[in-house]
């Protein structure tokens, strides 16, 4: 385990392991979450990063390490006696009560007294904007407003640390975008200490302060959006979340950048980092797979010397077989 101070009101996850029969979900993760912060857990599925957040909201105990919260060691606490409160990716709300009984709910098993819950309630209801559906049933809301009911419930106990578990995964894209930038604004409003687990690398980029890139249990990078987007240091990294294209032929790394590429490392372009054109002065040669209009630009697949490159262009650049590929920007990574 690491020797660090306490992170004041934040969260301290401190050398965390947890293994599911011989697979290792978490492996040994040592991570510092700042009092307010929005982190989010991004990753594909199967990376760990559910299982690391279980284990913050103690639904999980940990095989070696401790879960800080607000400089009080809760590993050994059970989950309802945590500072943390859970919106979960199926909602997890009780159909056969409304929506104001919903989000007393945690409030009514911490014996919280009747005049103060009707206070909470009263006020997160306001802040997800649902303060007139309060004694409607929740089976007879829309996909968003339950999202919204489950947001209600978890701020009304006024958690220390709010866990979010894939919360807008069963939304339609519009509905998605929607919620995404409501939970930002609340989150905003009430500088709670936020912990986001998702595979979608759009909201990690919108919603976080800063994002963990998971991996086979392991945390890749972390750092700012803008960071990890720009400045990936992994190959992993880079191509998860940043979309590039990762070039481990050297020959053809070095004719493209004109560098000499070292050892253990690989080009990452972006696709917005490639040209593309018809006229051979402009790059070199390649050969034109496929190009597809996505309004504002056409994504274009070509193949130089047996390696796929993925290009976004204008989309008045016309279709040919043969076309020719430069370069504009690129950065070198650790190939992982």
């Amino acid at each position: 385990m690491m020797d660090s101070k306490p992170v004041a009101n934040g969260v301290l996850i401190d050398g965390v392991l947890k293994r599911f029969g011989d697979l290792e979900a978490v492996s040994g993760i040592t991570l510092e979450v700042a009092r307010g912060e929005f982190f989010s857990l991004l990753g594909p599925s199967g990376c760990g990063k559910t299982t690391l957040l279980r284990i913050v909201a103690g639904f999980e105990q940990p095989d070696k390490g401790r879960i800080e919260i607000a400089g009080r060691d809760v590993t050994a606490i059970p989950p309802q006696k945590r500072p943390t409160a859970m919106v979960f990716q199926n909602y997890a709300l009780f159909p056969n009560m409304s929506v104001g009984e919903n989000v007393a709910y945690g409030l009514r098993v911490r014996k919280v007294a009747v005049e103060e819950r009707r206070r909470r309630v009263d006020q997160a209801l306001r802040r997800v904007h649902l303060e007139e559906l309060s004694g409607k049933p929740v089976d007879q809301l829309s996909g968003g407003q339950q999202q919204r009911v489950a947001v209600a419930r978890a701020i009304a106990v006024e958690p220390a640390v709010l866990l979010f578990d894939e919360p807008l995964s069963n939304l339609d894209v519009a509905l998605r975008e929607q919620t995404r930038n409501e939970l930002k604004s609340i989150q905003q409003q009430l500088g709670m200490t936020s912990i986001y687990v998702t595979h979608d690398q759009q909201e990690a980029l919108v919603l976080s302060d800063r994002i963990g890139v998971m991996r086979d249990g392991r945390l890749i990078e972390v750092g700012t959006p803008e960071d990890l987007f720009a400045n990936p240091r992994t190959s992993f990294v880079a191509s998860f979340l940043a979309g590039c294209n990762l070039v481990e032929d050297a020959a053809l790394a070095e004719r493209l950048a004109g560098i000499k590429i070292p050892n253990s490392r690989v080009l990452a372009v972006r696709p917005d980092e490639l040209s593309i054109s018809v006229h051979a002065e402009d790059g070199i040669p390649a050969r034109a797979v496929s190009k597809s209009f996505l309004g504002l630009q056409s994504e274009w697949i070509v193949d130089v010397n047996e390696t796929s490159l993925r290009i976004v262009s204008p989309p008045a650049v016309p279709f040919a077989e043969k076309v020719f590929v430069s370069l504009r920007g690129y950065r070198l990574v650790e190939l992982v």
